[in-house]
């Protein structure tokens, strides 16, 4: 089935008689940023049925698209097309784009193909399968890969950092971290949130004053830095210091959703349910909109205080007044805190009328 074009797409292709590959390239990127990865294909099949040939940034447009749209297979068949038309099979830009296109659509293995083949790899090559190996879950592939890296910087390190946190891997991760440090490569707050998170899961204040120490002297500080600010809020309130990370929320020069959140989910943590109803009403008032996790957050603090009026007034207002539908894990803290207060009949209607399955075990 042909697709019709845009009246700008016709005239490139009806009335310009000799379209260069540039121009249909511009075209296809276009389309590809807009989504519209069938108008992008429409137009490749145009330019080669014009014998015009495509160039690198051709197929990295096109494989781009395919990853948006989550469609392997039609990336395989532009895959197909760089090897038949020949010319690209050394080209690294377009390699790159394969293998990044691979590892988003989940494909590692014929990312890995991709990359094996290479006779020459950049750190773009490296860092690509192994932030697709991190993202899997797979911490081994990714440390032989990371390894076998010859130059390794910012980006390579700050991957296998935070890979190791996001797999509850936290001793690893500041091991990495530490091998970074004495490498003498540059870190930024990304790679500092993946350690913070790391001695978050650890739980121990010896962890949590180390790493502060390391982000005071990295210039990565709450009152500059609101990331890894709201970072040492969540850890300090899991080290079991509410006041410690109290303390990093009032010097944030400047403060957004993460950072209450953060900050409202420690008070709950720790049995301070007015001081987190406080600023949850604190953070409506100056007109930072509240996300689920917010109401994770105060919804908890009213269950272990018994709020129930509170709570109630709350849950309703997620959707009235925020338009943000409330989840399973809403669902279970309201049921949780009509249950603590004795509301058991009107806890299991909400149960029951929950519109999602609640979880099992």
């Amino acid at each position: 089935m042909e697709i019709p074009m845009d009246s700008y797409a016709k005239l490139v292709f009806n009335q310009v008689e000799n379209p260069n590959p540039f121009l249909c390239t511009a075209l296809i990127r276009g389309y590809c940023l807009q989504g519209l990865v069938k108008e992008s294909v429409f137009v490749y099949s145009e330019m080669r049925k014009k014998s015009v040939l495509p160039i690198s940034f051709t197929f990295s447009a096109l494989f781009k698209a395919c990853g948006v749209v989550n469609d392997v297979d039609l990336g395989r068949q532009i895959h197909g097309q760089t090897i038949l038309i020949g010319g690209f099979g050394f080209d690294l830009f377009v390699k790159n784009s394969l293998i990044e296109m691979y590892v988003k659509l989940g494909f590692l293995g014929c990312g890995r193909k991709v990359f094996d083949e290479l006779p020459e790899r950049d750190l773009i090559s490296w860092t690509e399968l192994i932030v697709g190996y991190v993202k899997a879950g797979d911490m081994e592939s990714a440390g032989e890969l990371f390894s076998e890296l010859p130059k390794k910087d910012m980006v390579a390190w700050t991957a296998m950092v935070t890979g190791y946190a996001q797999n509850a891997k936290p001793r690893e991760a500041l091991e990495f971290f530490e091998r970074m440090l004495n490498e003498g490569v540059e870190t930024d707050e990304v790679t500092l949130v993946g350690v913070i998170s790391a001695c978050a899961q650890l739980g121990a204040a010896k962890y949590a004053n180390w790493i502060r120490d390391i982000v005071e002297n990295l210039g990565f500080s709450p009152t500059r830095c609101v990331v890894v600010g709201s970072a040492l809020i969540d850890m300090y309130s899991k080290c079991g210091s509410v006041e410690d990370a109290y303390k990093a929320f009032k010097v944030m020069e400047e403060k957004n959703v993460f950072s209450y959140s953060s900050m409202i989910a420690g008070f709950a943590m720790h049995g301070y349910a007015y001081a987190a109803l406080e600023l949850f009403h604190e953070m409506v008032k100056i007109g930072i909109k509240p996300n689920k996790v917010t109401f994770i957050g105060v919804l908890t603090a009213c269950s272990h205080s018994r709020m129930v009026e509170q709570g109630r007034q709350i849950f309703e207002s997620m959707e009235e007044k925020f338009g943000i539908s409330p989840g399973v894990d809403h669902y279970s803290c309201m049921v949780d805190l009509l249950g603590r207060a004795g509301c058991l009949e009107e806890a299991l209607n909400l149960a029951e009328t929950m519109p999602l399955e609640p979880n099992g075990g």
